[in-house]
């Protein structure tokens, strides 16, 4: 035994520490068969939507049609319902955000156990996921509402309900049935077990007490301590007491060590080393997942009831499509403009109206020159659409020369969706250039991109100059150059008489969804260069747009990959469109292109922007994420990355299963130079479209894209429009104190750091989008390099509850305009500061009668049953009323009590109880739960003072050639004289293992089969017996993962053999080629059967370790001195499956007869 700890401590000390189900896929220590956050949020979401198809369609969807897609994705679930026309990046984003605001209740409120159910902080967990949850559905049936302020809510209260089944002893008690009342005002919930009361036995390590037998409390609600959090573990000498407060258990929570009770409940994970309720670890995600979907869509309770389908389907992004964004200058020079874009409005409305293609909402956004004012419309009626824009009219009044563009492209961010396409039709610079880096912060939050079709520049010369002559482009042009730069948009120089030709680069973005293969910056003069455009088999139609530096039109040759040349002349040619917008700007469109590289050749001398987009199912995402020190996971970082430092990327591909693969991720600068690269690792199971690489981040902006080969093997390339530009300043905003009420003041903590390497002053600032913000909102500081600082600012709300603000808080070299600051946000919402009725008064509990007693030889565990006791009590409530009573006797005692109506209060009379039990039970307890989830206790101690026997009456068999006894004792009697026996003590509560027995098994699993990428296109089958003769049959499960089947003979709990053995049969794959089938009774014994179908290798060398197959045969070794050879085959036979290593799949040693 103490090897056997040293061997665990070893394994534990490489594992970090966690709270509850991990993160995400990117979590290291994850296996393929783990349930994290990610998972499950995204499982269950997946579950409500798919719900929502078949019962909304309005078409034909057979029931389960949808809901019975088999390991489900939004990939597999919009290809099923849209029929491959639809590209579910937008869905997947809108779980990856509520996935990210779930961690990031790691990150920000990591040592307080309210936010992960942990130290029986169960009432006040609930507390707060009641009010999030209200408060979500309070700004979702606001007027134009606030869905990234939704999502982050959602993802709070998602994490604190997956805790639940995580870190409580709900699963252990009601396997995976919902904790429905959770989270409901005035439900009230299960009694939590009271201070006094012991919740758990030590277990694991030293005491012989496995880990699935360690809960004490059956009735009440319990949770595990942990280590470094806000509520401590009463504390217990390990070394004499054996029973006391339950921990959360794991390598890194160090009261599962240094305080009984030792152990630990959490079901984390499905590895032994990290959850001592390991086994429980899928049963307790099924719960969390099926409370996520009854958050989801309960018909009572659940969000889309409260919100509707339609909000409910914006929240999620199901449409498929963004929102499209028209920002319109009504300056007196601007009637041309405004006629534009009405023509081509109504174009686009007429063409996707009905379609998947119809942008999700429209939202026009006008502003002037003549005061910072913002009018926003927005609608997803078409016709209303038209009806607004011909209301748009330019001002009468001249004014001053320099618009408020920047303003109105803020506005028009806030209430656009994530990934919108914003147009910004002006021909003035900005009057509030001061707003820049806040506006650049938002839309590169928010992944908007902001395009200019300009037709002017009123800053240097009088608007009829502008009208006659295309600009030069001022310092206020230039912001918007770096603005559209980047967000991945473009600027486009036309006149007044060009702009409608132009206004079909809007049209062009709505109506063809696409991603994109090159962005570029082309110097001039740069002739004769030839561009390489590698189209893969996936796509269906290329966009080639050519933005030429001067009004003259590009000069260019284009070849398909035969070499056959296409004509740049306007028209359509067989499958290709030339069009020119004038300004400089082609667009050549071909339809179903041959695969292979295609070679654009530029042939002029003027600088040119190209962009190459495409129609596929392959496009994918980025994000930088960083290891959190507190616990080892990854999140994604939110702000720029900081230069010069490495830093791992996670690239998403959906449709993965759709090419090859892909192979690299490659940063390139502006001009499509390779910054650095690195080869990419490909994730398994549900993670298997996830990618890891690492670079060093060079200290210029840069794009990403990805390289990789189709099915044909043409090759495949993917490009991330958006610049990033990355500073030696990081900046994170703190855990909010507290909440923001109407009319009320909330400090926002934050840190600055300088990463560079030389002394810097650093200037913070603070602005949000509702003017929440109090003086002062900047301070510098002066920090040398690697130091940091801390400090805070102020917002304070106004009048209105259910608003939300973004506030962002920047920093930059004070003096120095980077138009690309360092930034973090927080979206806070307002609350109404209401006073609600609280009841923390404990009900009344009160001991009336005691009748008997218990000395210890009446407490003797062979006789305790002989000597019996019984009391009475009166128990009451002041507050809200009585709710649950309760008692720990066991089987052989009895409990009554007066019946009593929920929310019953003391002054309609008091309630009786009698409880009666045996000295077997010398403590017991009436527990007394009120409708608020407060608990009283009545204690009835038999034998104050005395310590309590924590063994077992034994039977003790003697083995010897003549003569075999019994005896009731608690000591092993001794042997005739001469002869040696062996002592096998056997408890008189159940310590007997069920049978399992493999009965056949087929197929078998090579070594390249287990090791290769596609192990699960390889199958294998295998059929058990099992039974128990003890306390009967409990559970049945295997280590095989997710992809496995295990079908098995229907039992109730607590079948015996005589009842007949039970079959089994497992259906897994070559990714488990180790795999068990593992069977455990009510009183928690473990039976394994073992499954190797891994064909023989050969040994590897063990260099001076000391393995599990070593130790065991020590242990033998030493056996047979004593007891002899014959007696130790016989045990070897009986009851050791050795073998030289530890499971890898379950953690577990093989030697199960020796635990």
């Amino acid at each position: 035994m103490v090897t056997r700890t040293a061997i665990t401590y070893l394994l534990c000390v490489t594992v970090v520490c966690v709270n509850g189900f991990l993160p995400n896929r990117m979590s290291p220590m994850a296996s393929k068969s783990d349930f994290t956050h990610q998972d499950i949020t995204e499982i269950a979401i997946l579950r409500s939507v798919a719900e929502m198809f078949e019962e909304t369609s309005g078409r034909t969807i057979r029931p389960g049609e949808l809901t019975g897609i088999p390991n489900i994705t939004t990939k597999s679930l919009f290809d099923k319902y849209y029929g491959g026309s639809v590209s579910e990046k937008l869905f997947q984003e809108a779980i990856d955000d509520i996935v990210k605001a779930n961690n990031r209740v790691d990150q920000d409120h990591y040592t307080e156990a309210a936010w992960h159910v942990n130290g029986e902080a169960i009432k006040e967990g609930n507390d707060k996921i009641t009010l999030l949850r209200e408060t979500a559905i309070n700004v979702l049936n606001k007027t134009n509402p606030n869905l990234d302020a939704a999502r982050d809510l959602i993802g709070q209260f998602l994490h604190i309900v997956q805790m639940f089944y995580s870190n409580t002893n709900w699963p252990e008690l009601n396997g995976t049935a919902v904790y429905e009342s959770l989270g409901i005002r005035g439900k009230p919930l299960v009694g939590v077990a009271p201070p006094s009361l012991d919740t758990c036995r030590s277990c694991g390590g030293r005491s012989g007490v496995f880990c699935t037998d360690n809960l004490l409390v059956q009735n009440e609600l319990t949770s595990g301590y942990r280590s470094g959090q806000d509520r401590s573990k009463p504390s217990k000498d390990p070394q004499t007491h054996q029973t006391g407060k339950c921990s959360h258990g794991g390598p890194h929570d160090t009261s599962s060590t240094t305080s009984a009770a030792t152990g630990g409940i959490n079901k984390d994970s499905s590895d032994p080393n990290m959850s001592p309720h390991y086994y429980l670890h899928h049963q307790a995600a099924e719960g969390a997942m099926r409370h996520t979907k009854f958050f989801l869509d309960d018909p009572v309770y659940g969000l889309r009831t409260w919100v509707g389908n339609t909000t409910f389907r914006a929240l999620f992004n199901i449409a498929g499509s963004s929102d499209l964004v028209l920002v319109v200058d009504t300056s007196h020079t601007m009637a041309d403009d405004i006629q534009a874009v009405r023509r081509k409005m109504q174009e686009i409305i007429t063409e996707t109206a009905g379609t998947i293609k119809q942008p999700e909402s429209y939202i026009i956004v006008t502003f002037n020159n003549l005061g910072n004012t913002t009018h926003i419309f927005q609608s997803t009626n078409g016709t209303e659409v038209m009806k607004y824009l011909h209301t748009i009219h330019v001002t009468d009044i001249v004014g001053n020369c320099p618009t408020y563009a920047l303003t109105a492209i803020l506005a028009a961010a806030t209430v656009a969706k994530p990934n919108s396409k914003v147009y910004v039709f002006t021909d003035r610079s900005p009057k509030d250039a001061d707003m820049i880096n806040y506006v650049t912060d938002i839309v590169t939050h928010k992944k908007i991109s902001v395009s200019f079709p300009l037709t002017g520049d009123c800053s240097g010369r009088s608007m009829r100059q502008t009208a006659r002559l295309r600009p030069r482009r001022s310092a206020g042009m230039d912001l918007y150059g770096g603005l559209a730069a980047s967000s991945g948009g473009s600027v486009y120089h036309t006149d007044k008489g060009g702009v409608a030709k132009m206004a079909d680069i809007i049209k062009e973005s709505v109506t063809t969804s696409a991603t994109t293969i090159l962005k570029l910056d082309v110097a001039a003069p740069s002739q004769n260069k030839v561009f390489d455009i590698p189209v893969d088999a996936t796509i269906k139609e290329v966009t080639i747009k050519i933005i030429a530096g001067t009004k003259s039109e590009p000069v260019d040759t284009l070849k398909s990959p035969s070499g056959t040349p296409i004509p740049m002349i306007p028209g359509t040619f067989a499958t290709t469109t030339v069009k020119e917008l004038g300004g400089g700007v082609r667009l050549i469109k071909i339809k179903a292109p041959d695969p292979g590289v295609w070679h654009l050749t530029k042939q002029d001398s003027v600088s040119w922007a190209l962009e190459v987009t495409a129609q596929s199912t392959i496009d994918f995402s980025t994000k930088f994420v960083q290891t959190n020190p507190l616990n080892g996971f990854q999140y994604e970082i939110t702000g720029r990355p900081i230069a010069g430092e490495k830093a791992t990327v996670v690239i998403t591909v959906p449709s993965i299963d759709k090419i090859k693969g892909i192979d690299r991720v490659v940063l390139t600068d502006s001009a499509g130079k390779s910054l650095d690269s690195s080869p990419l690792t490909q994730g398994r199971g549900r993670a298997a479209s996830m990618f890891k690489g690492s670079f060093t981040l060079p200290t210029k902006a840069f794009q990403v894209s990805i390289t990789g080969a189709d099915i044909l093997h043409f090759p495949v390339q993917r490009l991330d429009p958006t610049r990033i530009t990355p500073i030696a300043i990081k900046l994170d905003i703190g855990t909010l104190p507290g909440s923001l009420y109407v009319d009320e003041s909330l400090k926002i903590p934050y840190t600055v750091s300088n990463r560079g390497d030389s002394k810097t002053a650093i200037k913070v600032d603070i602005k949000d989008d509702l003017g929440f913000a109090v003086n002062p909102t900047e301070k510098t500081f002066n920090l040398d390099g690697g130091a940091n600082a801390t400090g805070t600012f102020t917002i304070h709300a106004g009048h209105t509850d259910g608003v939300t603000t973004t506030v962002t808080l920047s920093a930059e070299p004070d003096g120095v305009s980077t138009h690309s600051p360092q930034y973090d946000t927080r979206r806070v919402t307002v609350e109404k500061h209401v006073v609600k009725k609280v009841d923390n008064t404990t009900p009344e509990c009160n001991v009336t009668s005691v009748t008997g007693s218990c000395s210890m030889a009446q407490m003797d565990p062979c006789s305790c049953h002989l000597h019996t006791w019984s009391g009475t009590a009166q128990f009451g409530d002041v507050g809200f009323g009585l709710f649950q009573i309760s008692s720990t006797v066991g089987k052989t005692g009895n409990f009554k009590f007066e019946n009593f109506t929920l929310g019953h209060t003391i002054d309609k009379g008091a309630k009786t109880a009698s409880i009666g039990s045996d000295c077997c039970d010398p403590v017991s307890y009436i527990n007394v739960v009120d409708m608020a989830s407060n608990t009283a206790q009545c204690t009835f101690d038999l034998a104050p003072g005395l310590t309590k026997p924590v063994y077992d009456c034994t039977t003790t068999t003697t083995l010897a050639p003549s003569t075999t006894t019994t005896v009731g004792t608690h000591r092993i009697s001794s042997v005739p004289s001469g002869d040696t026996g062996v002592h096998i003590k056997v408890s008189s509560k159940d310590h007997t293992p069920p049978v399992c027995n493999v009965t056949s098994t087929h197929g078998r699993c090579s070594p390249s089969q287990t090791s290769s990428d596609d192990c699960d296109k390889h199958v294998w089958f295998g059929t058990v017996q099992f039974g128990d003769e003890g306390s009967g049959l409990y559970l049945v499960k295997s280590t095989a993962g997710d992809s496995s089947v295990l079908n098995y003979d229907k039992f109730a709990e607590g079948d015996i053999t005589a009842d007949g053995l039970k079959t089994a049969s497992l259906t897994a794959t070559c990714c488990h080629p180790l795999t068990y089938v593992i069977v455990i009774d009510v009183a928690g014994n473990e039976g394994q059967c073992e499954f190797d179908v891994a064909e023989a290798v050969a040994s590897p060398q063990t260099d001076n370790v000391l393995t599990p197959g070593a130790i065991a045969g020590i242990s033998l070794g030493v056996l047979a001195v004593l007891i002899g050879a014959v007696t130790v085959a016989v045990l070897v036979t009986k009851y050791c499956q050795c073998s030289s290593y530890p499971s890898t799949k379950t953690g577990r040693f093989r030697t199960t007869a020796w635990d």
